[in-house]
C-alpha cells in the first residue's frame, strides 16, 4: 500500500463515486478502482458496498477512513518539513579549524542563526585531521578545514575558497627570501597540524635546516613571537593581514609562488543531510 492508494480511498469515500474521485485526482477510473482493490486485498475485506450505481463504506471502510485522514494529515506535515524555511530546526554540529573560526566563520554563523533561530549550533575547534576523523565517527555533521585539498573516498569535499600562505618575519628582519633562512629560528605550530607538516616538508625540500625551532599550539602566540623577532614562520595570509598592514610584520619572499591552502566544507558521504545542514552548506559556499 502507498500514499496514492490512500488518497484514492479518501476521495472515493468523500465523493461517493469512483468517477468523481478519478476526476478530482486526475487519475483514470481504472487506476482508482485498482487502488481500492489493492487496499482491499491487503486488508482482506471489502471497503465499499456496491448497491447498483451507488457505493457506501462498509463498517471496516468507515473505521479505515478515520485512520486514513490522520495518515494523510501527517503526510502533509511531513512534506512541509522539507518545503518551508520556517521549519528549519534541529541540531548542527560543526567542526572547524581555529583560523577559519576566527577570521571567517563568525559572520556566517551570525547570519545563519538570525535566519534559522530554531537550529541549535555546536562548534568545536580542532586540527583538520582530527575533524575528518570526527566525521568518520559520526561526532560531527560538517567540518570546515583549511589545508591542502582533501582526497578521501568516504568524504564529500567541496572547496569554497583559496587561501594564500605567506612566509613572515618581524618588520625589520634582515633576510629577504625564505631560501636565505638557514640558521634562523623557525616558529612552528604543533606537530599534528596540517600547516606544520606542510611547512616542514617545504623547508626540507629547500634544504633548509629545521633543527632550530619553537613550537606553539596557538596561532596568536606564534604571531606574537614573529612580531617580537623570535623567528620566522609560515601562516595563512588572512591571519596576518592586519599585522602586515600595520607594518609589524613583513612578507619574506619565496622562489615558490602561490603557496595555497584551501578552505573546504566536508561531510561524510553516508551522512543524511537535514535541511538545517543543507542550508548551512549553501550559505558557506555562497560567501
Amino acid at each position: 500500500m502507498d500514499i496514492r492508494q490512500f488518497q484514492s480511498f479518501k476521495a472515493v469515500a468523500e465523493l461517493n463515486s469512483f468517477t468523481k474521485a478519478a476526476h478530482a485526482l486526475q487519475y483514470s477510473q481504472a487506476t482508482i478502482t485498482s487502488h481500492i482493490q489493492q487496499i482491499e486485498h491487503e486488508i482482506g475485506v471489502p471497503l465499499f458496498d456496491r448497491l447498483g450505481k451507488q457505493i457506501k463504506l462498509t463498517m471496516v471502510g468507515e473505521e479505515l477512513y478515520h485512520y486514513v485522514v490522520e495518515l494523510l494529515t501527517a503526510y502533509s506535515k511531513i512534506k512541509q518539513i522539507s518545503s518551508d524555511d520556517s521549519t528549519v530546526k534541529g541540531q548542527l554540529r560543526i567542526g572547524a579549524s581555529a583560523t577559519l573560526t576566527v577570521y571567517k566563520l563568525g559572520p556566517m554563523l551570525s547570519k545563519y542563526k538570525k535566519k534559522y533561530p530554531e537550529v541549535t549550533i555546536s562548534l568545536i575547534n580542532d586540527h583538520c585531521s582530527a575533524l575528518r576523523q570526527r566525521l568518520h565517527s559520526g561526532e560531527l555533521d560538517i567540518a570546515i578545514t583549511l589545508e591542502p585539498q582533501v582526497c578521501d573516498p568516504q568524504l564529500i569535499t567541496e572547496i569554497y575558497s583559496e587561501e594564500p600562505l605567506v612566509f613572515v618575519g618581524e618588520s625589520n628582519h634582515s633576510i629577504k627570501t625564505i631560501e636565505e633562512s638557514n640558521g634562523e629560528c623557525i616558529i612552528f605550530s604543533e606537530k599534528n597540524c596540517s600547516l606544520r607538516r606542510f611547512f616542514e616538508e617545504y623547508l626540507i625540500q629547500k634544504g633548509i635546516d629545521t633543527c632550530n625551532y619553537l613550537e606553539f599550539n596557538s596561532m596568536e602566540t606564534m604571531k606574537e613571537c614573529v612580531v617580537s623577532g623570535l623567528g620566522i614562520s609560515l601562516m595563512p595570509s588572512i591571519s596576518v593581514e592586519a599585522l602586515l598592514h600595520d607594518k609589524k610584520m613583513k612578507v619574506i619572499e619565496s622562489a615558490c609562488e602561490n603557496l595555497m591552502f584551501y578552505a573546504q566544507i566536508i561531510h561524510h558521504k553516508n551522512k543524511w543531510l537535514s535541511k538545517a545542514h543543507r542550508k548551512f552548506i549553501e550559505m558557506v559556499k555562497s560567501r
